[in-house]
């Protein structure tokens, strides 16, 4: 204030008699200064005793509506369910009848083998086969075997019972036929020698008794381990030779559906690339074992499918890799990976917008289909989960590798009442508003639910309708006049 009094009254040099004098004389302006100065008062004492809104406050209007909250990842555009194409056996590119890229449909020829290569492989199972088949042959001749000599010992073992048992009856007949002559005897022996008889008698009884029992023999069967092994090889066997068999009469990779194209790099042996580039390098540098470096370079560029990753005539591929994959360009789903702050949050099912760099004007949408729950390491060091967004099927042309951005929907609220984070403020853990009342700022407790760096949604002490400071909540006093 004194500064403004000091401004309004200070003293101005002015030319002598107007602007056409080059003297200047000095003199006060006072009359004019008493405007302006009642101006500054005003201007500076009226806020404080009047209770005015001040500069940078504004109130808005209590309403319902419908919020969200995203988590941001990026990734990468990739074919939703591709469908891997096998060779019939592992052999020889001999021909290729598409290109990548190329579109086809379900039955049509994507290559062929090296069908000598394959009749050779057939013979080779067939002898397999073969060899199965007399195994089990062998097996069969040493059960009749063992048959024979079981039914050989069965029949002595019967022989020596019986024959047992008559010898028995003719002793024991002899035993009770020994009484009949004893009346011949002297009176005096008669006695001694039934006592006698009958001694033997009991004793060749006990010995009957205590005899051991023949052996038993149960009939030899089949041997369960060798029948079980000579009926897997022979079954193992003839499905190698039928299968190769078959591939050598149709040595030829063909579409199981329709759609695009995709060459698979062909296998490759750990190791034998980077040898075969040392080996290389080697060479170039020892000119005097250039032949032994390029013999062994072509022996591991054969062992590594050609050395390469590209599908040729000529590379080497394997009945258990695939050699193409057919692909809907129109059936896509993207791989991102979303920071392990943000995981928790994600969830199956949940919505999702997702953006291409090549579409920088479009969004398309989609799903979250699969989180991942093996942490891997993203970009820059940092730990991520894999998520899977499977895309609306769409008309727009799409390529494999796009650049994409998600925004997965990891909140959702309809209806609801929510504000501008700047409207609420906290004393002693709890949450505040003003809702203006009368034409005055009231400050009223409120109970917030989600969060997010924009908004926060309010669960009660507030209605639809009501009015409350969004901005300038720091300028604001409780019983303060707002209009």
């Amino acid at each position: 204030m004194a500064e403004a009094v000091k401004a309004a009254s200070r003293t101005w040099d002015m030319p002598e008699g107007g602007m056409r004098s080059g003297k200047s004389v000095r003199g006060k302006v006072t009359k004019p200064a008493l405007p302006l100065l009642a101006t500054l008062l005003v201007a500076v004492l009226l806020p404080g005793c009047f209770g005015g809104v001040p500069e940078g406050v504004k109130v808005s209007e209590v309403s319902r509506g419908d919020v969200s909250r995203t988590v941001t990842a990026v990734g990468k555009l990739e074919a939703d369910n591709p469908v891997d194409v096998f060779p019939p056996a592992s052999g020889t590119i001999a021909a290729l009848h598409v290109k990548e890229g190329d579109h086809v449909e379900a039955g049509d020829l994507l290559a062929s083998l090296d069908q000598e290569e394959l009749k050779a492989q057939a013979a080779k199972a067939r002898a397999g086969y073969v060899t199965g088949a007399a195994v089990e042959d062998i097996l069969a001749g040493q059960y009749s075997g063992m048959q024979a000599l079981y039914q050989g010992a069965e029949y002595a073992i019967r022989v020596f019972g019986q024959t047992q048992e008559q010898l028995d009856a003719v002793v024991l007949n002899l035993f009770d036929l020994v009484p009949l002559v004893v009346p011949l005897l002297p009176p005096d022996q008669q006695e001694f020698l039934k006592s006698l008889i009958a001694e033997q008698r009991a004793a060749y009884l006990q010995a009957m008794a205590s005899r051991p029992a023949l052996p038993t023999f149960s009939p030899p069967s089949y041997p369960s381990g060798a029948a079980a092994a000579g009926e897997a090889m022979r079954e193992a066997s003839s499905y190698d030779y039928k299968k190769a068999l078959y591939a050598a009469n149709h040595p030829y990779v063909v579409a199981p559906v329709s759609g695009y194209v995709v060459f698979a790099a062909p296998p490759s042996v750990p190791g034998l690339d980077f040898l075969s580039e040392m080996l290389g390098g080697f060479g170039s540098l020892l000119t005097g074992l250039g032949d032994l470096t390029s013999l062994l370079g072509g022996d591991l560029a054969a062992l590594t499918g050609g050395g390469g990753k590209e599908l040729k005539v000529g590379s080497k591929v394997s009945a258990d890799s695939p050699v193409f994959q057919i692909v809907d360009l129109q059936n896509m789903r993207v791989r991102a990976e979303v920071e392990e702050t943000d995981i928790p949050k994600v969830q199956v099912g949940q919505k999702v917008k997702v953006y291409l760099d090549a579409y920088p004007d479009l969004a398309f949408a989609g799903e979250v289909v699969q989180v991942g729950i093996r942490a891997e390491s993203g970009s820059g060091g940092t730990t991520v989960f894999p998520v899977v967004v499977r895309l609306e099927r769409t008309e727009v042309p799409l390529r494999l590798g796009y650049n994409a951005t998600v925004d997965i929907e990891v909140l959702s609220r309809k209806g609801i009442i929510s504000l501008p984070v700047t409207a609420l403020f906290s004393e002693e853990g709890r949450d505040y508003v003003y809702v203006v009342e009368g034409g005055k700022a009231t400050r009223r407790e409120v109970t917030v639910g989600e969060r997010s760096e924009e908004w926060v949604e309010i669960l009660s002490g507030l209605e639809e309708g009501e009015r409350v400071v969004t901005e300038g909540v720091g300028l604001v006093k409780e019983g303060q006049k707002v209009e």
